[in-house]
């Protein structure tokens, strides 16, 4: 057990020269056009985020009866077999870069402009991160508990996304 407090929640390692190892629960994010927050998922422990994508795919598919059209993510997100387990999942096109050294075929597939367009929308899903960090309170959970701080993320998610459909309009 890591805190009296809240005993679901764990150290992260993050690798920031600061702080390299912060306490508390991993949020999974889907962002759609408009930058949209689609779902959400707190997540307890420090599960590896290679393992969390193709459940995010199958949880889309499930609210849209669809699979999305493109995806794009991290490095983390880059674990074997993601990218064809994607594509077998319906999703046209997948914007997934490599760990590590990448072959020339590699690169040469990482420098097609669709693959660096979604790369450009997802480094914009940092800046929503940060947003909801910075003034809608997923930066610190005043609620305890799993079940507390998922009502908390919830509750900063609908505010941000109410702000933007009121923008939107």
């Amino acid at each position: 057990m890591v805190s009296i407090f809240d005993p679901d929640a764990r150290p992260i390692k993050k690798g920031k020269i600061n702080a390299p190892v912060e306490f508390g629960y991993k949020v999974l994010l889907q962002e759609a056009e408009h930058q949209i927050i689609t779902g959400y998922k707190v997540l307890r422990g420090n599960p590896a985020d290679d393992t969390l994508l193709l459940g995010a795919v199958e949880d889309h598919t499930e609210t849209f009866n669809h699979p999305p059209w493109a995806l794009a993510t991290d490095r983390g997100f880059g674990g074997s077999g993601n990218e064809s387990g994607c594509h077998q999942l319906g999703v046209k096109q997948v914007s997934l870069p490599r760990k590590g050294k990448i072959s020339k075929a590699r690169k040469a597939y990482q420098s097609q402009s669709w693959f660096k367009r979604l790369q450009r929308w997802r480094a914009g899903g940092e800046a929503t991160i940060s947003l909801l960090k910075r003034k809608y309170g997923l930066r610190r959970s005043l609620s305890r508990g799993y079940e507390g701080t998922t009502t908390w993320v919830g509750y900063g998610i609908l505010a941000y996304n109410l702000h933007r459909l009121a923008t939107m309009v």
